[in-house]
């Protein structure tokens, strides 16, 4: 029961320090948005174009272990051009 009244208590704090965002605050948030929702939904129609060719090609399938390798040097590539561009400060 008391851990309920605190988290209303923190919810209240948190309303009541919340302000409504200016202009420039709400263009800034609309852009981040956006350009995660477009990154995201290239990423997915990227992924669907490429299964589209595996299954137009027939292919055999990829072993598990080079799709595992795979996906891992692609996410090891983001997240360094993700630190390339945190250290030249343009995140």
């Amino acid at each position: 029961m008391s851990s309920i009244v605190e988290l209303l208590k923190d919810v209240i704090r948190v309303i009541r320090l919340a302000s409504k965002p200016t202009a420039e605050e709400y263009k800034l948030f609309l852009k981040v948005v956006l350009a995660g929702m477009s990154i995201l939904g290239a990423l997915g129609f990227f992924f669907q174009l490429i299964g589209s060719m595996l299954e137009f090609a027939r292919l055999q399938a990829i072993p598990m272990q080079y799709t595992i390798l795979i996906g891992l040097v692609l996410l090891l590539v983001v997240l360094a051009f993700g630190l390339y561009l945190r250290s030249r400060a343009e995140i």
